[in-house]
């Protein structure tokens, strides 16, 4: 997922770190494990009503971490006991050294973001039922009892590949953990439970009313040299692509959300959620048409009838209305001519099934089953699997059970959150995070940017922080791009309208500034929109989730209807708009909010929205 510079850079740092007096660690310096603990939630989801550990399992022995692993040298990998897919390996061109093993080198996992390079570590996913805030994951907040009684600390501890700002439910660990020998056998050492301890400061997991300590949750480990990985959830729920996008360090199999994928045809979103990372033999990534090799769909139609949905492309009738699967996705980028040998996965422990049809019909959905080869299907594995071309005398870890699993309907409320810290030194410098900030002085319109390095100029000219409302969406499909423009006389215009946008373009008298952020022009679920004004005083524009705002100064300012929609960080009305302009909001509009907006879209019906 990174370039070969960032890696020789990366090597570089990584071999001098002894030569180095009282230097900051190069392994918590690296992109990746800066922009992994940035504390920014987007529309992720909450899979139970109160936070809970869903799986702490363990994962696989020993090849994490390979000294000097390379294309060229796969044998590391072999002797190390990871899957390797040797047919593949002599492919031209190579396909990426993820695709041919799921070992990783050294340097490989130091880039990923984990801010540690341990040699030849075992590894455990931890899944739990909200998403964390990802400053507080730490190694030290983790306790794992192994089934000697001895209790180990992780080494590293990250929320790669888990990564997404809708995902990030999921703690990789890495460490001593045990060996690949089954429990009850002589000289087997696996885990038995994990907990989450206090450390120097407490693990955080985000919910409605925002950030709670999760310290004191405990979970039992099974052993994947016994059983494979299994679900801990599947959500179905409409679809959004709203947070679905990656930090830009590991943006190596992005896009990868259902609208980049299956465009206008993407209405629902089965969100499967894995004990551990799915693959067909431990190395290789699902693809999007590999539904039907290794899922099927539970119904009950509208005469009580059990319907079972085995395909894509067919159109399933159910008596109330129609649904037909279209494919997977939040696996890798789509393509025209996707092969399996260089298809970039993204390895995580999450899938879309991907829906289209009638509401009413996809209600009808009641569970997912993996029947695996038990039941004529392929088999599924987590990264310790045996890959395509097995050593022999090589243990490696064991497929899924079969397993069905029931659906919990989100169809008529998304049960996610979004969160962002709220104040600028939370933030490390750069021009593209994935919030909004703004920014307010006397006499000015407010200023809207999702640059740290501009907010906190701006902020030594004068001007005050206001708050961090809404989200900056990475640019994909369905993502629209939101200029900023200034004019001759002070005035300030966001716009993702693209008419409006070559207006200003083309008018002297105003002067484009770039891309400010990205934002939808559609109410996507988890989204809230941001409405325009215009101040009839000083002819200025300004910008806010609160219609109720807008409504309180109604004699003074001129409605100009929705601007975009974004996920909201915090509730409307705790905006720091005080008289003027702006806030965000997270939920619901409140009822004088909607009021107002009833009132407002009465008056100036028909006005363009921008």
């Amino acid at each position: 997922m990174h370039c070969a510079a960032s890696l020789a850079a990366l090597a570089v740092i990584l071999a001098v770190q002894t030569h180095a007096v009282a230097a900051a660690d190069p392994a918590k310096q690296t992109p990746a494990y800066i922009e992994l603990r940035r504390d920014v939630l987007i529309n992720a989801d909450l899979w139970t009503e109160q936070p809970r550990i869903l799986a702490a399992n363990y994962g696989f022995e020993g090849i994490i971490g390979i000294p000097g692993l390379q294309i060229g040298n796969l044998d590391l990998a072999k002797d190390a006991g990871a899957g390797v897919n040797w047919d593949w390996a002599e492919l031209d061109p190579t396909p990426p050294l993820r695709n041919l093993t799921s070992a990783a080198s050294v340097i490989g996992l130091a880039a990923a973001g984990f801010g540690a390079a341990p040699t030849y570590a075992d590894a455990m996913p931890i899944e739990v039922s909200w998403p964390l805030l990802p400053s507080s994951v730490s190694p030290e907040n983790i306790a794992i009892t192994l089934n000697t009684g001895e209790v180990v600390t992780p080494v590293a501890a990250a929320l790669n590949p888990n990564y997404d700002h809708n995902e990030r439910h999921v703690i990789v660990v890495f460490g001593e953990f045990g060996n690949r020998l089954t429990p009850g056998t002589p000289g087997a050492i696996h885990p038995t439970s994990v907990a989450f301890v206090p450390g120097n400061s407490p693990l955080m997991a985000v919910g409605p009313d925002g950030p709670v300590s999760i310290v004191g949750l405990s979970a039992p480990s099974t052993n994947p040299y016994e059983a494979g990985p299994s679900l801990v959830g599947a959500k179905l729920s409409r679809f959004s692509p709203a947070g679905d996008f990656p930090p830009p360090a590991l943006a190596g199999a992005f896009p990868n959300d259902a609208y980049s994928a299956f465009g206008e045809g993407a209405q629902y979103r089965l969100r499967l959620f894995t004990s551990g990372g799915f693959s067909p033999n431990g190395v290789s990534g699902f693809l999007p048409t590999d539904f039907q090799k290794f899922f099927r769909l539970h119904a009950v139609d509208g005469a009580g009838k059990d319907v079972v949905l085995e395909e894509t492309g067919r159109v399933y009738d159910l008596g109330v209305g129609r649904v037909e699967i279209l494919g997977l996705a939040e696996l890798g980028a789509p393509g025209d001519d996707v092969q399996e040998p260089y298809y970039a996965e993204d390895h995580d422990n999450y899938f879309d099934i991907v829906l289209k049809g009638d509401l009413e019909a996809v209600r009808r959905l009641r569970a997912v089953e993996i029947p695996t080869s038990k039941g004529g299907y392929s088999d599924i594995y987590n990264p310790g699997g045996p890959g395509q071309d097995p050593s022999p005398g090589t243990t490696y870890t064991e497929p899924a059970p079969p397993q069905t699993f029931p659906i919990a309907l989100s169809l008529d409320a998304p049960r996610t959150v979004s969160h962002a810290a709220q104040s600028l030194e939370q933030y490390d410098l750069d021009d593209d995070l994935p919030v909004v900030f703004r920014l307010r002085a006397n006499g000015q319109p407010d200023r809207l940017t999702s640059s740290s390095r501009q907010a906190a100029a701006l902020v030594g000219d004068g001007f005050v922080l206001q708050g961090v409302e809404f989200a900056n969406e990475m640019a994909r499909p369905g993502v629209s791009a939101v200029m900023s423009y200034v004019s001759d006389d002070g005035d300030r215009i966001y716009t993702l309208d693209a008419s409006e946008q070559a207006r200003l373009e083309a008018d002297a008298g105003w002067r484009a500034e770039g891309l400010a952020f990205g934002a939808f022009a559609r109410p996507w679920p988890g989204l809230s929109p941001v409405y325009r004004f215009r101040d009839r005083a000083t002819g200025h524009h300004w910008f806010s989730p609160d219609i109720a705002v807008g409504g309180r100064r109604r004699a003074q300012v001129e409605y100009e209807g929705v601007a975009w929609y974004a996920a909201l960080f915090v509730p409307a009305d705790a905006s720091g708009m005080g008289g003027g302009s702006g806030g965000g909001a997270a939920g619901p509009l409140w009822l004088a909010g909607l009021a107002a907006l009833w009132w407002y879209r009465r008056r100036y019906a028909g006005r363009r929205a921008t």
